[in-house]
């Protein structure tokens, strides 16, 4: 019986060190492959307006490139894949789907539906983890991340990595469109303005790890790698960065170690995506003054630090780490606003959105997470003076404030600033976050 496959690419858009395309080259008689634009997750009328679809679309254009070079080509679907599967399984008598594992809510929920399809109809559904270092039950069960990091890096020590290349394979079964044609129709513009694929093949050859620990959080400096976005799309494998950096930077290490972290939460503790993790927390009483947040969400909060890196977010669809917890400790510190508000928040607008490290970073930030340490206020003047001397990236995101006096845009509250009005005290709102987290059932 001849064996013809689907392999359905997913957060795996690449063809090298793809060990499950490798796995199905070397078990298929001829196999299809395929990219679902889900319809469940993006609408059509979302293709014309939202930039953020535009790395994407370069994004699969690279892959169909790249599996050319194997003698394939890429087909695109526009659709529901529990739709779209069984008519392909139906039309190209398929026998078996490979796809590397989802970890989100909604994907795993996908697939399980769609496993019902394939037992009734005889239809293998493979699938391989080809997005973690670690599966996240391979590590027994820890709620902190010191002691989660000891177990990774020893299960890690315990695993062969080869990175591997795929082979030639010319057993093409079907190509139904032009990839680049359908995806010009859908997305209109070409490239997203600050994410290429070109970017990426520079940056983990060039990027300086070695001193990556020193220059991370510096918001004015070409400090961190900016490869999450690369990551979350599998353009290139975790492997590959990985052994990139295990003999140069500890510290980067830990951070794809933090990436996993997450998911192993998510595996034992799914239920915390609706409740904070420390059940002492789950009664805190939120401001969610929906002006302020409206401010936080238009960067007119009147602390320049803080309006230039959400309007870093709202131009490049990215945000610096250091950025993002002065943003996330000031909705829920300074202006009293839900953590779950501004999750969803960044789901909309960031292009390396991963659900889970989205969900638990956000948590953290918020002080509700599983940590041994105090309550976290970040002060945004202080955060702003340590971490961007100069204002140089203030300046760039806000150039209004090019000619303002260095002091008074790290201060905006003790200092004179001709910029907008600072929304919230900090002084006193921080007073007020204690007393809110202490009584945690009060009213205040």
């Amino acid at each position: 019986m001849k064996k013809n496959s689907i392999f359905w690419f997913r957060q795996d858009l690449r063809t090298f060190d793809n060990k499950w395309l490798i796995k199905s080259i070397e078990n298929s008689d001829s196999i299809f492959p395929i990219f679902i634009l889900d319809k469940n997750i993006i609408p059509w009328f979302l293709w014309l307006s939202d930039k953020k679809f535009l790395f994407l679309k370069e994004a699969l254009i690279n892959l169909d490139i790249e599996l050319k070079k194997l003698w394939w080509k890429l087909t695109v679907f526009h659709d529901f894949p529990e739709k779209i599967i069984p008519e392909l399984c139906k039309k190209y008598d398929i026998n078996t789907i490979y796809a590397n594992k989802s970890y989100s809510r909604y994907g795993k929920s996908r697939d399980e539906k769609i496993e019902e399809y394939w037992i009734e109809n005889n239809i293998s559904f493979i699938l391989e983890n080809d997005y973690l270092l670690n599966e996240p039950g391979e590590i027994a069960q820890r709620k902190v991340f010191t002691p989660y990091f000891k177990l990774w890096k020893k299960q890690l020590q315990e695993k062969e990595i080869v990175l591997q290349e795929a082979k030639y394979f010319n057993q093409l079964l079907i190509h139904e469109q032009d990839t680049k044609q359908l995806l010009d129709e859908l997305i209109k513009w070409e490239t997203h303005p600050y994410f290429t694929i070109d970017f990426w093949k520079n940056r983990l050859e060039k990027f300086d790890f070695k001193h990556y620990e020193s220059f991370r959080n510096d918001l004015d400096l070409d400090g961190t790698s900016r490869l999450s976005v690369y990551l979350r799309f599998g353009i290139f494998s975790v492997r590959e960065v990985y052994l990139k950096v295990k003999y140069e930077s500890e510290t980067y290490v830990s951070e794809l170690a933090w990436r996993e972290f997450w998911q192993h939460i998510d595996y034992y503790f799914p239920f915390t995506k609706k409740y904070e993790f420390q059940e002492n927390k789950r009664h805190i009483k939120w401001k969610n003054d929906t002006e302020l947040f409206q401010k936080w969400c238009e960067w007119k909060t009147g602390y320049p630090v803080v309006d230039a890196a959400m309007k870093q977010l709202l131009e490049t669809n990215w945000m610096h780490g250091r950025a993002r917890m002065i943003v996330a400790s000031f909705l829920t510190k300074d202006l009293h606003i839900d953590w779950r508000m501004w999750e969803e928040y960044f789901k909309k607008h960031l292009l390396d959105y991963d659900e889970n490290v989205n969900f638990w970073n956000w948590q953290w930030s918020a002080s509700v997470w599983a940590d041994p340490k105090p309550l976290r206020i970040f002060n945004p003047c202080l955060q702003s003076e340590k971490f961007d001397k100069k204002a140089k990236f203030i300046r760039k995101y806000l150039p209004e404030l090019e000619t303002q006096d260095i002091k008074a845009i790290h201060n905006p509250i003790d200092n004179k600033l001709d910029y907008i009005d600072i929304i919230i005290n900090h002084k006193e709102a921080q007073k007020l976050a204690r007393e809110m987290y202490k009584n945690k059932t009060e009213n205040y």
